[in-house]
């Protein structure tokens, strides 16, 4: 008999800001303790993680945030995510609270000074264990780039979970997962507030980058191309790679993980009280 192959393991890793902001948004406000501390975004988020851990059954679970600090990215382009309202008070004075059911999870918690959590979960996709699979978890499209035949990139849903691999990123945006920074590049991206070209949209921009491959093909050969938008287009050569290196996850962040310390393991109890302690009443999954 032909020896099969062992089953990889699963690795989550959770975009922590992501989620937590789809919780706080997903959830009444009028969740809150006796006190008339609102704890929607911690219920929301915890809620997610269980459900991740009884669905996916990982080995591993890790936890990706952004820094406090300003990024590489707003050194390059001060405008970058400046539109972009502060966090909600209700929500920032949860961030504590969320915080202890991660650490009564014994979940790590990454983070990396210059960069967002985007880098830090890059990095880790890069880094895993042999014979392991990588869900990430956000809701964050970026993340999108990210979708290798080891990394698959899930955005939940109460209902059902948005799974994209490689080819279905491929079939949604018209190129596949690395060619996304050159997609946004091109036509913008309202989110984190980059530009783009001006009247370059994505049916321009997956038609360019069809056919010349790469923004820096595409550059290189702007005086083939005709009408308006490719006139913005070669005018603005120096701007566009700028969006693309702000488009782009970075994967070299500096950070360390250690895969024993992110092993899914924690003690049922320290979990419960922590929960109780908050004003949260929920089943606990069972490990191990």
């Amino acid at each position: 008999m032909t020896k099969q192959p062992p089953l990889p393991k699963t690795c989550l890793v959770l975009d922590c800001f992501a989620l937590t902001y789809r919780a706080y948004f997903g959830l009444p406000s009028t969740i809150r303790t006796r006190s008339g501390q609102a704890i929607n975004a911690v219920l929301g988020f915890y809620n997610t993680v269980f459900s991740l851990i009884q669905q996916f059954r990982p080995e591993y679970i890790v936890v990706a945030s952004d820094h406090p600090e300003p990024t590489f990215r707003h050194d390059l382009y001060s405008q970058y995510k400046a539109q972009r309202p502060p966090m909600p008070e209700d929500l920032k004075n949860q961030l504590p609270l969320i915080r202890e059911v991660i650490d009564s999870m014994e979940l790590p918690l990454l983070k990396a000074p210059g960069f967002e959590a985007d880098d830090v979960i890059g990095t880790i996709t890069k880094r895993l264990p042999p014979e392991t699979h990588c869900y990430v978890i956000t809701t964050d499209r970026d993340a999108l780039q990210l979708a290798q035949d080891t990394v698959t990139i899930v955005s939940p849903n109460s209902r059902a979970n948005k799974v994209y691999t490689p080819e279905i990123v491929e079939y949604e945006w018209g190129v596949p997962p690395e060619g996304i920074p050159d997609m946004k590049a091109l036509m913008g991206d309202g989110s984190d507030n980059i530009p783009g070209v001006s009247l370059v949209g994505p049916k321009t921009a997956r038609r360019w980058l069809k056919e010349y491959g790469t923004l820096e093909n595409l550059l290189e050969h702007t005086h083939e191309l005709k009408g308006k938008a490719a006139q913005n287009l070669a005018a603005s050569k120096q701007d566009v790679i700028l969006y693309k290196h702000l488009a782009t996850i970075h994967c070299d962040v500096p950070t360390v993980v250690c895969w024993r310390q992110a092993r899914l393991s924690f003690d049922p109890a320290v979990l419960r009280e922590t929960l109780g302690s908050i004003g949260i009443r929920a089943a606990v999954p069972h490990v191990g």
